[in-house]
């Protein structure tokens, strides 16, 4: 849950990491171009932008309203590039591959409603993330759904405001 305190700050309890990895090609859920286009872009004609989105096996004290971030790793960069509210408490749909899907297979995801968004070149790098909330252990995040600690989030918050608002 993100609220804010009598300065206008945001706060939370913690937030929810949503990984997202673009796979090889750098183009799995979104090319850049089409993340530009239907999440930044789209977000500031018209506002928040819906999906869902997997969470793996966390599953417990993720709520609705939680702040969420989506944090997009692998081999094209590491970073920030989203701020969202989760919609949802974690919920079973088929399995993201389709592979899988058709086997049978099901993943645990939640409703994501994406509120703002900065284009990829402009994500808060790993390396701000680590300089900010060096205790959390940005480089070993290997699924989504996890939850920051409190600590964290507060850093984490007043960092993406200043990083968004300066984007």
């Amino acid at each position: 849950m993100v609220d804010r305190d009598s300065r206008g700050h945001w706060t939370a309890m913690h937030a929810v990491l949503l990984t997202w990895n673009p796979g090889p090609d750098d183009d799995y859920v979104w090319s850049p171009e089409t993340w530009e286009r239907e999440v930044v872009d789209a977000i500031e004609a018209n506002g928040p932008v819906a999906t869902t989105w997997g969470v793996g096996r966390h599953v417990n004290g993720i709520d609705p309203g939680d702040t969420a971030f989506l944090y997009r790793q692998g081999p094209h960069g590491r970073g920030i590039v989203a701020r969202g509210v989760i919609r949802s408490t974690p919920w079973t749909a088929p399995h993201w591959d389709p592979e899988r899907s058709r086997r049978g297979a099901a993943t645990r995801v939640v409703d994501l409603e994406l509120v703002e968004a900065v284009p990829l070149a402009e994500a808060i790098e790993v390396t701000e993330l680590e300089m900010a909330t060096p205790e959390f252990p940005w480089r070993k995040v290997y699924s989504s759904g996890r939850r920051t600690p409190p600590s964290v989030t507060e850093r984490l918050l007043h960092l993406w405001r200043l990083h968004h608002d300066d984007g």
